[in-house]
């Protein structure tokens, strides 16, 4: 029975490969999947889209890739649309079932940013934006890619970017997380937060509070008894999902210092596995790097 279930889920992992690069082999099939929770009437990264300004004459706005291509808007949404909408099967033929963009000054400095959204298809995942920089009228170039995240613009045209995507199957399901129902239960933590500015995302930086949550998550967490990897569907409840959200978000909130996330981790992780784990987790980090910028 344990051969069957394990032959099916390396099936499942195969297709999600095909479509996804940002892959972990250390990790139980790494899987990232889309939130299903998400309600697209109101996301407000759907109205977000949905509802900002668009353009009349798609085909005369310019847009310099990252490749330093230069192509109309019309096309470049095309090319995205091609390249990843199709991959999942769309309920219609419209291009604009997976992808939308729009106009916003993100920075307030009366130049109006395009922002493109697109969802690349595959089991749940992944979600990517796009933002391009005015440099001449109807002209605009690529400055920002954010990939595997499930992004929530706000209201202050902030971009929360949730880890969920990047560490969906890490040694675990993704539906799979850490359950605590008691009232010192360890908190929530997944997402930063990114401002843009000028061409740029940073990241804003973490303060007190969230070092001491992340601390007593991480105190938390692993006091919990230790639950041994089967060698052939490698898959705990979440727990070691849960310290990589942690890890993750303090490593990009605390200034991206690796070794100081190394010694957080090794400050509470005591497991036997620990190796196994740190090693999964930076490889993780650097598929995050390499997808986004910022």
């Amino acid at each position: 029975m344990r051969s069957v279930r394990g032959i099916y889920l390396l099936a499942i992992s195969l297709v999600s490969f095909l479509n996804l690069k940002a892959q972990v082999e250390d990790s139980a099939f790494v899987m990232y999947q889309k939130d299903s929770a998400i309600i697209p009437e109101t996301d407000p990264t759907t109205l977000f889209f949905q509802e900002g300004e668009k353009t009349t004459i798609p085909d005369k706005i310019l847009i310099v890739t990252k490749s330093r291509k230069t192509l109309p808007l019309t096309k470049l949404l095309k090319g995205i649309y091609t390249a990843t909408g199709q991959w999942v099967g769309a309920q219609t033929d419209s291009m604009d079932s997976y992808i939308e963009y729009t106009f916003a000054d993100l920075d307030n400095d009366g130049k109006k940013e395009l922002l493109i959204y697109n969802y690349t298809g595959g089991a749940h995942c992944c979600d990517e934006i796009y933002i391009f920089k005015s440099i001449a009228a109807n002209k605009y170039q690529h400055v920002v890619k954010m990939f595997g995240g499930h992004t929530v613009i706000t209201s202050k045209k902030e971009f929360e970017f949730s880890f969920t995507e990047s560490f969906g199957y890490f040694f675990t399901c993704f539906a799979c997380g850490f359950t605590d129902t008691t009232d010192g239960a360890p908190i929530y933590v997944d997402n930063i937060t990114l401002k843009y500015n000028k061409g740029k995302v940073t990241v804003l930086p973490g303060d007190a509070e969230l070092k001491s949550v992340i601390n007593d998550n991480l105190g938390k967490l692993c006091e919990q008894p230790y639950v041994k990897l089967d060698s052939e569907i490698p898959m705990d409840e979440g727990l070691r999902k849960e310290v990589a959200m942690n890890l993750v978000v303090y490593y990009y909130c605390f200034g991206r210092n690796l070794a100081a996330t190394q010694q957080l981790f090794n400050k509470y992780y005591k497991y036997p596995d620990a190796k196994k784990i740190w090693t999964a987790f930076t490889k993780n980090l650097l598929y995050i790097k390499q997808d986004n910028d910022f």
